[in-house]
């Protein structure tokens, strides 16, 4: 019972393979058609032979009536009956004709009527033809012949040829229908299924040998070895982009091992659902996160909530983010700074997953950066130090030209006051000229105040202050400063300010020392020129969005060999110079967003230049 169960099952699995087969289906089309082309074909022929059969038996009994048209009308003249029922007889030995008839046209009220055969209700085909007889040169009407015949014989004809033809080309039919079969099979469909089951049990990681058809090899390819061929070739290219992946697997992988960064993957609730064995390099363990929120274990959720609110709401736009940077608590109680980056995943339904990405531990970064930031600080302090340092060794060098231009209102003060107690001594006072005096000493006073204020400015300690400032002005406001000096050294200084220039943002204090540098080193440069004028000129132009001002000199211009070192620390040509004032003066104007150059002029001496951006 049980060997008779499992032939039943291996039988029908093989009928059930050839049912849905393509020779059975190539099969059921090749009969379908084949029954249709040769019921289209059988019809054809069928009506052709009876329209030919049918077209006879007109013809015939067009020639019967010829034939005996001339017999039938002298026995009607003759009224011989017994002649007419022998011709009558005669003309229904012809085949199909069933029922004849001699009616005799008279005006008698018994014409005489002569008749053979067996009449039907319902002829297949009736036919009268007139009965003459001549006379006297004429032909006269003797009576009417009517003919009736079947085709019933045409229809016998036509079955039995029909049967014949279609039980001869339904056997052809289903032959030449199983040879189409048995060539489809040997010709295709078993080289598909020997292709299906060598797919079928295709795998990647253990290739088989190449695909080769079990037949006799064709003397050109056909379209199976292109199949074959095309699938090789596939074959191929997926063996090698897999081993690529494999290796770009390996090199990923041996990234991931080897970087500080772990990786992470959450769910569609954004709880983490992987997480790399890399993380427990910073102290958590795998199992301590899964299933949890990265919100869950955050220590500054409280401290900073808009933080997590905008991160939270991103997470829920399934949009992804860089560097998202959050605190935690180590298990140690140390606080760990992450960095975390993500994009999210979507199903091929465009369904939403999860994220997937990468995270960083970036404490020791944030603690480096600290420390240069701190640096950075010190660094700063340490040039408004050496700054302030270097206007208060040039406020020294102009002592004897800030003591003049303070001396000369105190001196003046002193003047009007003595010549104000002189007028009070008479009786009879001069109050108007002691008014006067006590106006000029008033703003004379002013005018040392002013002096005190600007060396002041220049020698107080503290940080840049930039604001809204008119270059113009500086450059007035340090003019008074310099007079002395420029006096004592027989330099004559012009000062050429354009009009309407855009207002700058700087450090009033630090352009007043950029400008008083420049100046001083203009006048040592011309301190032993004695053949030409010691002329120096002070220039402001507005261009293109910046202020520029020039500082051109008279003197001994610039060496070629030191134009590349002219701006840097502690490079000096002057005995006892310490070579930080060019350098000082080029990262102020630089620190301003300004550019500071150099350039010879075409006769003599040099030109210094420095830009500032304007204020628009």
């Amino acid at each position: 019972m049980s060997a008779r169960s499992h032939s039943m099952t291996t039988t029908w699995r093989v009928f059930d393979r050839l049912r849905r087969g393509i020779g059975p289906r190539l099969l059921v089309r090749v009969l379908l058609f084949s029954v249709v082309s040769t019921l289209v074909l059988t019809l054809s022929q069928l009506y052709l032979d009876y329209r030919r059969d049918t077209g006879a038996i007109n013809g015939r009994m067009s020639e019967i009536a010829d034939s005996y048209g001339h017999s039938l009308g002298e026995g009607l003249w003759n009224l011989d009956r017994r002649q007419l029922e022998l011709q009558i007889e005669g003309i229904l030995r012809f085949p199909a004709v069933r029922f004849v008839e001699v009616r005799e046209t008279t005006d008698r009220g018994d014409p005489m009527v002569v008749s053979g055969g067996a009449r039907r209700d319902r002829p297949s085909v009736r036919r009268q033809f007139p009965l003459f007889r001549p006379a006297r040169g004429e032909q006269h009407q003797l009576g009417v012949l009517t003919l009736e015949a079947s085709f019933d014989d045409v229809y016998r004809a036509l079955r039995e040829k029909a049967v014949v033809i279609l039980t001869g080309q339904g056997a052809t039919i289903f032959v030449v229908s199983l040879f189409v079969l048995y060539l489809t099979h040997r010709l295709v469909t078993r080289h598909l299924t020997a292709l299906a089951g060598f797919l079928r049990h295709y795998d990647v990681l253990r290739p088989p040998p190449p695909l080769s058809l079990q037949r006799r090899p064709p003397t050109e390819n056909d379209e199976l070895d292109d199949v074959v061929a095309a699938f090789e070739t596939m074959r191929r290219t997926l063996e090698q982009a897999y081993a690529n992946l494999r290796a770009s697997e390996e090199v990923l992988r041996d990234y991931a091992e080897t970087a500080s960064d772990w990786f992470w993957a959450t769910g569609s609730a954004h709880e983490f659902t992987y997480v790399s064995e890399q993380v427990r390099a910073f102290g958590f363990h795998e199992s301590e996160l899964l299933g949890r929120r990265r919100l869950d274990g955050a220590d500054d959720v409280a401290a900073e909530p808009q933080k997590w609110r905008e991160h939270m709401a991103i997470l829920e736009r399934h949009e992804p983010f860089r560097d998202f940077v959050f605190q935690r608590r180590r298990p140690d109680g140390t606080l760990q700074i992450v960095s975390a980056s993500g994009k999210p995943v979507f199903d091929g339904e465009g369904r939403f997953t999860g994220y997937r990405g990468v995270a960083r531990d970036i404490t020791e970064l944030r603690r480096a950066e600290e420390m240069l930031r701190d640096r950075e600080q010190r660094i700063r302090d340490a040039q408004l130090e050496l700054a302030r340092v270097t206007r208060v060794t040039t406020l020294g060098e102009l002592c004897a030209s800030i003591a003049h231009e303070i001396n000369q209102p105190l001196a003046a003060i002193v003047a009007d006051a003595n010549a104000s107690l002189n007028w009070l001594a008479p009786p009879d006072p001069d109050v108007d000229r002691v008014r006067d005096s006590l106006d000029a000493i008033i703003k004379d006073g002013h005018r040392a105040g002013e002096v005190i204020q600007r060396i002041r400015q220049l020698t107080t300690k503290g940080e840049t202050q930039k604001g809204t400032e008119d270059v113009n002005g500086v450059i007035r406001d340090v003019i008074p400063l310099l007079r002395s000096e420029l006096q004592r050294h027989r330099v004559a200084a012009q000062v050429d300010l354009a009009e309407l220039l855009p207002p700058v943002l700087a450090d009033r204090v630090q352009l007043q020392q950029v400008i008083i540098n420049l100046v001083m080193n203009a006048v040592e440069a011309m301190g032993s020129i004695d053949d030409r004028p010691r002329q120096l000129v002070i220039r402001s132009r507005g261009a293109a969005d910046e202020v520029i001002v020039t500082v051109r000199d008279a003197g001994v211009g610039i060496e070629p060999s030191a134009v590349d070192q002219l701006f840097s620390p502690f490079f000096t040509t002057k005995p006892g110079g310490m070579g930080m004032g060019l350098s000082i003066s080029r990262s102020i104007i630089e620190a301003h967003g300004g550019r500071f150059w150099a350039t010879p002029n075409a006769d003599h001496g040099a030109s210094f230049h420095f830009t500032l951006p304007a204020l628009r």
